[in-house]
């Protein structure tokens, strides 16, 4: 080191130059020679070389490293510069005689100097400082305030920067995207081609057919071809070169691109112009040209396309009301708009929450002890639903042509306990049916042998007598219109026979109660109100009724059903097709509303309120007989329809009636019965419902 004393006492002050800040600092301590110090203003390292001038100097000057000399590694030299403990206090002598090697100056506290009063007051940069002469060494707290001083000025510094070029970048994309507000006005005409950067500038070059533009190999160049004069016009009143629309051999006018970047190029945003649509938007080319007058109007997209197409019921997905079925488009009839039948809809959630599992076998073994004389079918069919959880359906259509009550009382043969396997089997066995298995349910039927056997007199026709080949012919026609399987088949020819021995005014063979549940006598009577809603469902809403006592304690939906039921006189059917598609299980607990003393509410109300979130209805079929379903199934319900003569309209009528069948989808089977001049068909009940309309006023 080179100090006072070793160098004579003749140690002059000198100054130093800042690298980063360019300040001029002032060396007033001779101890500071070979050191690193602090600037006091932006506080980088200085290091402190002795001055060309300082005799007897003895201090080694440390190699000079140049960026990317090979022999000195970026972490080594990082290392030697941040370390202090392991620094040398003392240069030894090897090492200034070796070049090669990297030696740190030891590191001076930044307090050996200070700024001069011009160069506190900030007023220039290229002031001396003045350098306080202090013996002392370095205090490690001071260095390290020092350092954190430094790195959190660097931190804030590369916050800052960070923050100005993310707000530039955000700024540039915003301008990128924006709309071109200069498309469409008119300017100059700048030739026929539609690349304004390959355009001369100059006009006397431009017109100049021996100086042409420089192509860049991607587009060609003009030549006396291709461009159109005043003497040549063209052939066709309007004609498109180049994307550009040209009228009469005149170019319309473009606009240059004003922003420096090819058309083609530049982002689409959506927020521009007209919404985009999935696969039909193409890249705009050139400058955008006015559309021609006489062009026609864009085609409107009506589909999605078939990649999304998957994804179109999601569209179709009621909102507000979940259990809601999607609306459809009314068919229309000459100027009558014709009802659809109701849509099937399940709510996802019952889908998802299905009921647990019965194992039929397993839940017909199980034993109770029951006494009784005698139980109505219908309740006792309930009651084992309830109790082994098995929906058990009854065969109401085979039952009612066959002469079966389903309120006749059956005994059971088992005294004491006994299974439910059994006791079902003897009921079935009193009341003349038969069990059939299914994979999730039971069936209770009467044998196809006993239903022919039972229904011979209404399918005979030797009651017709000279009509009988008309009325065969008729009925087999009808029939075969209609494809059933063979038990429904025979449930569809007793119904139509017996209607045609209506038609026909013929003695009748079937009670009135059961041809009013599964057939209808259309009279065409209009009036306003029919012509305009229609007949009346002939299966009501249950909106009256006895509820009983109001239950404390949750009950079966069975149990509800049965008990209900049995308070107003009625049987009570269940189609469990609907209800096993909605998840309902007969042994669901629920918990009806039976109102308050004074503030009671009706049987219809109370079950209404019970059913409407599964989706059921419950509907009175006449004053005895309960239906639970669908609003859809009863709407596709098949119904036998006999007419009144038809007179003059006759063909007319039935045109009329087949077109409606056809716009609603509704299947339909009708034919003309030249004897009694009316017509005989099987329609659904929501085709039937709108007769009055569909014929029209005057028949």
């Amino acid at each position: 080191m080179v100090d006072e004393a070793s160098s004579g006492g003749d140690f002059r002050p000198f100054a130093v130059q800042c690298v980063s800040c360019q300040s001029r600092l002032k060396v007033s301590n001779p101890s500071l020679i070979g050191t690193i110090v602090n600037c006091p203003k932006c506080n980088s390292f200085v290091q402190i070389d002795p001055p060309e001038n300082t005799a007897g100097a003895t201090q080694p000057t440390p190699p000079k490293v140049t960026l990317g000399d090979e022999s000195i590694g970026s972490e080594a030299m990082t290392e030697a510069g941040m370390s202090v403990g392991t620094l040398p206090s003392d240069l030894p002598g090897d090492s200034a005689a070796d070049p090669g090697s990297l030696v740190a100056p030891p590191l001076a506290d930044g307090s050996s100097f200070a700024a001069d009063d011009e160069y506190a007051s900030g007023s220039s940069l290229d002031s001396d400082a003045d350098l306080d002469a202090s013996s002392s060494g370095v205090d490690p707290n001071e260095l390290y305030q020092a350092r954190r001083s430094g790195t959190s000025k660097s931190v804030a510094m590369w916050i800052v920067g960070s923050l100005l070029s993310v707000t530039l970048l955000a700024g540039l994309f915003l301008w990128f995207r924006q709309p071109d507000s200069t498309a469409g006005l008119p300017v100059a005409d700048l030739g026929p081609t539609a690349d304004t950067f390959n355009e001369p500038t100059d006009p006397i070059q431009a017109n100049d057919p021996e100086v042409a533009p420089i192509a860049d190999g991607n587009e060609p160049t003009a030549t006396e071809d291709s461009t159109l004069t005043d003497d040549e016009p063209s052939d066709e009143a309007a004609e498109t070169v180049d994307g550009d629309a040209v009228s009469d051999g005149v170019t319309d006018p473009v606009v240059p691109n004003l922003t420096g970047v090819p058309n083609d190029l530049m982002p689409r945003s959506p927020l521009d112009g007209p919404p985009a649509v999935l696969g039909r938007d193409e890249p705009s080319e050139g400058p955008v040209a006015q559309p021609l007058a006489n062009d026609p109007a864009p085609d409107v997209v009506t589909e999605l396309p078939p990649e999304f197409a998957q994804f179109q019921i999601l569209l179709d997905m009621p909102g507000q009301a979940p259990d809601a079925t999607p609306m459809s488009e009314a068919p229309v009839l000459e100027d009558v708009v014709l009802d659809i039948a109701a849509e099937e809809f399940v709510d996802p959630m019952l889908i998802a929450t299905p009921p647990e599992e019965v194992d039929i076998e397993t839940a017909l073994k199980m034993r109770l002890a029951i006494s009784t004389k005698g139980y109505p079918l219908s309740d006792l069919i309930l009651f084992l639903g309830e109790a082994t959880l098995i929906p058990i359906q009854l065969d109401w259509v085979s039952m009612d042509l066959a002469g079966t009550d389903l309120r006749q009382l059956v005994a059971t043969d088992a005294k004491g306990w006994t299974t439910m396997g059994q006791l079902l089997g003897s009921a079935a066995r009193s009341a003349g049916l038969k069990i059939e298995t299914e994979e999730d349910r039971l069936t209770l039927t009467l044998p196809m042998e006993v239903l022919q056997s039972k229904t011979e007199t209404l399918v005979d026709l030797d009651d017709f007598g000279t009509e009988r080949g008309s009325a065969e012919t008729l009925l087999n026609q009808l029939n075969a219109a209609i494809e059933l399987e063979p038990r429904d088949a025979l449930h569809l020819r007793c119904l139509t026979t017996e209607s045609l021995r209506r038609m026909r005014q013929h003695p009748s063979t079937l009670d009135d109660d059961v041809m009013t549940r599964w057939t209808a006598a259309y009279s065409h009577q209009p009036t306003e109100v029919l012509v305009d809603d229609g007949l009346p469902p002939a299966w009501k809403v249950l909106s009256r009724g006895k509820t009983g006592p109001q239950l404390d304690t949750a009950i079966a939906m069975a149990g509800l059903l049965r008990r209900t039921s049995r308070v107003n006189d009625a049987t009570c059917i269940i189609n469990w097709t609907d209800a096993q598609r909605r998840r309902l299980s007969p042994g669901q607990l629920v918990m009806a509303y039976a109102g308050e003393a004074g503030n009671e509410v009706t049987a219809g109300d109370m079950l209404g309120r019970t059913l409407d979130p599964i989706g059921l209805q419950i509907r009175e079929v006449d004053s005895s007989h309960w239906w639970v379903g669908t609003s859809a199934t009863y709407d596709r319900l098949p119904v036998v329809v006999r007419s009144e003569p038809l007179g003059p309209r006759r063909d007319d009528v039935l045109n009329r009636i087949r077109e409606s069948a056809r716009l609603v989808g509704g299947g339909l089977a009708i034919e003309h019965d030249p004897v009694s001049d009316g017509f005989l068909a099987v329609m659904p009940r929501f085709l039937y419902r709108q007769l009055p309309k569909i014929v029209g006023p005057e028949l």
